[in-house]
C-alpha cells in the first residue's frame, strides 16, 4: 500500500480530532493543531481544502472554528484522501520513452494491470474505513496507554 502525504495525515489527523469534539461546538484551527501534533503553518491550508470537499464547515468570529459537515460514520478515509490529495491514485501507463520491445511491452502490460489491482484493493479498503472507526480506534489506544502507566 502506498504511504499517505504528510497533507493526507495531517488532514486525517484533524478530522479525527473534530469528530472527538462536539460538533455543536467549533474548534479552531490552532487548537486543531496543538492537540494532534499538526504544523500550524499546514492546518489552515487543509481545512480549506476539507471545506471545499464538504467535510467541514467553517464559522468565523471569535466563537468560529471548525466542525465536521457529516456525522464521522459516514466519512470514509476514501473520501479524505480523495479530497486532500485531489485524485485517487492511479498506476503510471508510462514515462514519455519511446516503445519497449515486444516482451518488454507484454511484461508491462501485466504489471500494469496487478498495480491497478492492488491499488483498486487499496481502495475498497479506504472506503470501509470511517472516520468514526479512527476515532474507536486511537480511544482504545489511549485508553490501553493509561493503563500501562498506572501499573
Amino acid at each position: 500500500m502506498s504511504r499517505f502525504s504528510a497533507k493526507v495525515t495531517y488532514g486525517i489527523m484533524a478530522t479525527v480530532e473534530l469528530a472527538r469534539h462536539d460538533r455543536e461546538i467549533p474548534l479552531h484551527a490552532k487548537a486543531i493543531a496543538t492537540r494532534q501534533g499538526i504544523p500550524y503553518r499546514f492546518i489552515e491550508q487543509i481545512l480549506q481544502g476539507l471545506k471545499q470537499a464538504g467535510i467541514v464547515r467553517s464559522l468565523r468570529g471569535a466563537q468560529g472554528g471548525y466542525t465536521l459537515a457529516q456525522d464521522p460514520r459516514q466519512i470514509t478515509l476514501a473520501e479524505l484522501v480523495h479530497s486532500l490529495d485531489g485524485t485517487e491514485a492511479t498506476p503510471a501507463t508510462g514515462n514519455g520513452s519511446p516503445a519497449p520491445t515486444e516482451p518488454r511491452g507484454a511484461l508491462n502490460t501485466i504489471l500494469s494491470g496487478i498495480l491497478e489491482q492492488v491499488q483498486e484493493a487499496e481502495q475498497t479498503i479506504l472506503r470501509v474505513i470511517s472516520l468514526q472507526s479512527l476515532v474507536e480506534q486511537q480511544q482504545k489506544l489511549e485508553s490501553q496507554r493509561s493503563l500501562m502507566y498506572h501499573i
